[in-house]
């Protein structure tokens, strides 16, 4: 009998869209900006880092740039089940997130440790916690109510229960359904935010701790229906219908500004679309390329050289540099780290299928 892998390699494959690529690198780099001008300082404490306010503000101050993590959830969803559609087991599908997810996010604890340890030994009483260090490792750190060593891997944890969720659709033979699942829970939590059952309702409160993929289910469910509406078979009054409801439902105690993340979505679709060809260019793909790299290390590597340099170094020359800096860090740790760590995973798992019969 021949292997899964082999019967998902003769369906035809769409060529990749870089303009998502682009948009990925783009949302990195919002991100990065927001949290060395905006948000630096704003935070007790990154991780195990201690921040200090700035001596000088920057002249420029990316406000909105922590929209770049709802056009991240938007593009998971797209992307995910654009994914399930060659993957026909639920361990196939949790083995390519591991490989895609965890060698580099363990590289980024060690390279946080190593940037926050010795600068906190002006701090007399510090004393790294290393229980929570190691527990951090699980990426389930969230579950038990651990600190992030990184504050950015907050979005990992909702990352992960999203792909639980889809890899219980794979294992239920409902990946099909996914969709109209997926609606059918953003529009209970639309409703219970509406009528305020979180505030009445004694003990619901709690689907909210335990699940916080509820709170943002509704980007990775603009993403999905977006793929939806490119299946040629697919329901285009249903799916706009869709569409139409979960932009409403941005609107409704929203985590981020309805109407900014209502623009970033119709650009998030019209790269879906391929129709953003400006984005196709050189640089903006190798920012994609990078991206996740980018948006684990850039905290420990730019935070270090924001909380100790600025006595010394003009404010925005320095975000400037740390920003750079983080770049070229992420570019050596994606090629390092990541692709061969991708490599290595896939051609030991090739190794042990059997040849076709």
């Amino acid at each position: 009998m021949k292997h899964d892998t082999d019967t998902a390699s003769k369906e035809p494959l769409r060529p990749r869209n870089l303009q998502l690529d682009a948009l990925r690198g783009l949302a990195a780099l919002s991100v990065m900006l927001f949290h060395f001008t905006a948000w630096y300082g704003k935070s007790k404490i990154d991780g195990i880092l201690r921040l200090d306010n700035f001596i000088s503000e920057p002249q420029l101050v990316f406000y909105f740039g922590d929209l770049g993590v709802p056009l991240f959830f938007m593009i998971s969803g797209y992307v995910i089940t654009e994914s399930c559609e060659r993957r026909k087991t639920a361990s196939s599908f949790a083995f390519s997130r591991f490989t895609r997810l965890y060698p580099l996010y363990w590289c980024s604890i060690i390279l946080a440790v190593m940037c926050y340890l010795p600068c906190n030994g002006r701090t007399v009483t510090y004393e790294p916690e290393w229980l929570t260090i190691a527990i951090n490792f699980s990426m389930l750190q969230t579950s038990i109510d651990v600190q992030n060593v990184n504050e950015a891997y907050w979005t990992l944890y909702i990352e992960l229960q999203f792909y639980t969720l889809v890899a219980f659709a794979i294992t239920t033979q409902q990946i099909k359904r996914l969709p109209l699942q997926v609606l059918g829970l953003t529009t209970a939590y639309a409703i219970a935010t509406a009528f305020r059952c979180w505030d009445w309702i004694p003990g619901i409160w709690r689907i909210k701790s335990v699940f916080p993929l509820f709170v943002f289910l509704n980007y990775f469910a603009l993403g999905i229906w977006v793929r939806h509406l490119q299946h040629p078979q697919a329901n285009k009054k249903l799916g706009f219908t869709a569409i139409g409801l979960s932009c409403v439902f941005l609107f409704i105690r929203p985590a981020y500004n309805p109407l900014a993340a209502t623009a970033i979505f119709f650009v998030f679709w019209a790269a879906c679309e391929r129709k953003l060809n400006l984005l196709e260019n050189r640089l903006l793909i190798s920012l994609g390329t990078i991206s996740y790299a980018l948006y684990l290390i850039h905290g420990p590597c730019g935070y270090t050289m924001l909380n100790y340099l600025q006595t010394y170094v003009q404010i925005d020359l320095l975000i400037t540099i740390a920003v750079l800096i983080s770049i070229m860090l992420a570019t050596v740790l994606t090629f390092v780290i990541e692709k061969t760590a991708h490599k290595f995973f896939h051609q030991s798992t090739s190794a042990k299928v059997p040849p076709a019969r």
